[in-house]
């Protein structure tokens, strides 16, 4: 009787937060999903009414053929609304670890809303505190000294991907299996269970210290529209193959100079060229001298080396070479390698099953062109990219990765919500077609039993 009496007089619980919702929505038919989408988009937004769909959508509903989702702001503005066809097939999920290049001038400051990622860089910021490094400063401040900072570039990169691995996690989105790109290396040991978050943040503090404090040559990179062999034929001497990324997509790296005037030959032969913003030789022989202190550094904090799981498939070593004791291990010697070694990111790729879901994690999806073009793959998702709008595209991709099938637990976003529900909290039944016992009988748990 107490609960019943609350849910009467109860006034309101809602907390104070303006920051986007997204609803995620299933049903028997196309226009069930559309018509309670719509619904819900032209009423005032109330989060606890969204927080009893929330709870309704947790697990999949037998016999709901479509799914949808819409994000809805305070305002009522700019709303997206997606429907698809459900398939009801259980999908492979692969994290895409991209590192370099996909870094922007505050390319974190709307992602800490999230109370997950900002836990996350938190606890970065308290273990480079020492160090006198300032990981959130990293991720919002637009500085021209932050951006062009290469050591700053690769601990904040890293930062990011720790924070969308516990991100998704806290949505019960968890990888089948993992690659790489470059340090994202560090990125599948952390989703791995490898290395912890403070053991990942200080190897890419060390990595980024190393390679930028030693004397090493200024360099630049570009990605080349080539196949590796007719790249190879062509590179000058200084010129090395730095990351073979599909049959047509290889990264080149050397000194400056030679690097623009080769890049030059290459745009008038009609070959499309892309520089890279990046002045550190990763993966070349010109960083062979820091081997050693590199080994040392992350031999100080990787004390008690892991056995990678089959998960995480390695681009950093051929795959004639995937199970040597060497590469089975999450050790110094594998990042250390995985830095000085060429990018085989190509390799991996090929094990992508044309039905997968794929997720770049990254400030910015790189990778998406040589993903979709490459393998055909239908079912890409990016969580973030250089725009002011990141909250909107993540939650974007988050409702897309609920339509190809997985169930984000998407209540995991927010702040929790007290129940039962307060007065004048809209009813979920009267907007059902076709609408199940199971509906109406959530509907009753949410609002007067929990």
């Amino acid at each position: 009787m107490s609960l019943i009496w609350n849910r009467k007089h109860k006034i309101s619980n809602e907390p104070k937060d303006d920051s986007p919702r997204l609803v995620i929505l299933s049903g028997c038919t196309e226009e069930l999903v559309k018509v309670f989408l719509n619904n819900v988009a032209s009423c005032p937004l109330n989060v606890e009414y969204i927080r009893l769909l929330h709870d309704i959508h947790t697990d999949n509903i037998n016999g709901h053929s479509w799914r949808g989702f819409t994000i809805l702001n305070t305002l009522q503005q700019d709303s997206i609304m997606e429907i698809q066809n459900y398939e009801n097939i259980k999908r492979p999920i692969w994290f895409v670890f991209t590192s370099l290049g996909s870094q922007w001038p505050g390319m974190g400051q709307n992602l800490l809303k999230f109370h997950v990622f900002a836990n996350a860089i938190q606890i970065c910021d308290d273990t480079l505190k020492p160090y006198g490094i300032n990981v959130t400063d990293i991720l919002t401040k637009t500085d021209k000294i932050i951006c062009e900072n290469e050591l700053y570039i690769f601990v904040g990169i890293v930062a990011i991907q720790i924070g969308l691995v516990d991100l998704l996690t806290s949505l019960g989105i968890i990888p089948n299996y993992m690659i790489s790109h470059s340090a994202g290396e560090l990125g599948c040991a952390y989703a791995d269970g490898c290395l912890t978050i403070e053991q990942t943040i200080l190897s890419a503090y060390f990595i980024g210290l190393v390679c930028t404090e030693e004397k090493i040559i200024h360099s630049s990179m570009a990605t080349v529209s080539l196949d590796y062999e007719s790249l190879k034929n062509i590179c000058p001497a200084n010129i090395e193959i730095i990351c073979r990324n599909s049959k047509s997509n290889n990264v080149v790296s050397g000194p400056i100079k030679s690097l623009q005037e080769f890049i030059k030959k290459l745009q008038i032969n009609n070959v499309h060229v892309k520089e890279i913003d990046c002045n550190v030789p990763y993966h070349s022989s010109y960083l062979a001298s820091v081997k050693n202190k590199l080994l040392l550094n992350l031999s100080k904090i990787i004390l008690q080396p892991k056995d990678r799981s089959s998960k995480w498939i390695s681009t950093s070593t051929r795959r004639t070479e995937w199970f040597t004791s060497a590469s089975k291990i999450s050790s110094a010697e594998y990042h250390t390698r995985s830095i000085l070694n060429t990018v085989l990111f190509e390799q991996a790729t090929h094990l992508i099953s044309s039905n997968a879901v794929t997720i770049e994690i990254a400030p910015d999806g790189v990778l998406q062109s040589i993903l979709k073009e490459s393998l055909h793959l239908e079912r890409n998702v990016i969580l973030t990219g250089r725009t002011e709008q990141n909250i909107k595209m993540i939650l974007q991709g988050i409702g897309r990765l609920y339509n190809y099938g997985l169930q984000p637990q998407v209540a995991n976003l927010y702040p929790p919500i007290d129940f039962p529900v307060s007065r004048g909290t809209p009813m979920i039944s009267p907007f059902i077609r076709y609408a199940t016992g199971y509906y109406l009988k959530s509907q009753y748990q949410y609002c007067i039993h929990k």
